[in-house]
């Protein structure tokens, strides 16, 4: 038996508690009654530690993505405002999103959509420092917040993922590919809102000047 559940060390706590006034008062037994309370206190501090790591580890669920076990929209949220509420120091954010991933969602089932998508998160840990966040937004829309880290850190955090998420091999064997935003605190936006409005409008932009390459490539030669 765990004094973890609730009402068993609630129990144990108030049996050794009654135990101890039983011994002293009634009994005049006091070495008892000292043994009594103390092993009380004791319970009160083990249901006490008890509950402070399950406050972290809800804390830290409620703020991860169970899909790729990178942080959450939340966590991103958060850590947004903090970043932009406390001493204004410069910092970026990175919005990216994988390229035709409905297309490979739709082709091949969402359990291939799922594990491209754990495979993108697994890829943005691997890459980013111990600082950096990664979450995912939703869909297949990840962000990564850059603490002091400005335009031109983050575009070469942008191209060092972008070099790893092509080793990563989808359904169909083509490497995989992500549009990336990039905004910086505070020139692109001084609120959550606007760097996050700024920097997928860069990915946007992204996205847009490579179809239009696509759609002008030379065709090849029959």
């Amino acid at each position: 038996m765990s004094l973890r559940t609730p009402t068993l060390g609630v129990v144990c706590q108030t049996a050794l508690a009654l135990a101890g006034c039983f011994a002293g008062v009634v009994l005049a037994d006091w070495p008892s009654a000292t043994a009594c309370f103390a092993a009380c206190a004791a319970t009160a501090v083990i249901r006490a530690r008890d509950a402070e790591r399950a406050a972290a580890e809800w804390q830290r669920r409620s703020e991860r993505d169970p899909l790729t076990g990178v942080g959450n929209y939340r966590k991103l949220h958060e850590r947004l405002h903090t970043a932009t509420a406390v001493d204004p120091q410069r910092f970026a954010l990175l919005t990216l999103d994988v390229d035709s991933f409905k297309e490979i969602n739709d082709a091949h089932g969402h359990l291939e959509g799922d594990r491209l998508l754990q495979e993108v998160g697994r890829v943005l840990v691997e890459n980013v420092r111990g600082t950096d966040v990664v979450a995912r937004q939703g869909g297949d829309e990840f962000s990564v917040l850059l603490p002091e880290s400005d335009g031109e850190g983050a575009a070469l955090l942008a191209q060092r993922i972008e070099d790893a998420l092509a080793t990563i091999a989808a359904a169909d064997a083509a490497p995989v590919r992500a549009s990336i935003g990039v905004a910086v605190f505070p020139q692109d936006g001084a609120t959550a809102g606007d760097l996050l409005e700024k920097a997928d409008l860069d990915l946007r932009a992204t996205k847009e000047r490579r179809r239009a390459a696509l759609a002008g490539a030379p065709t090849a030669a029959a």
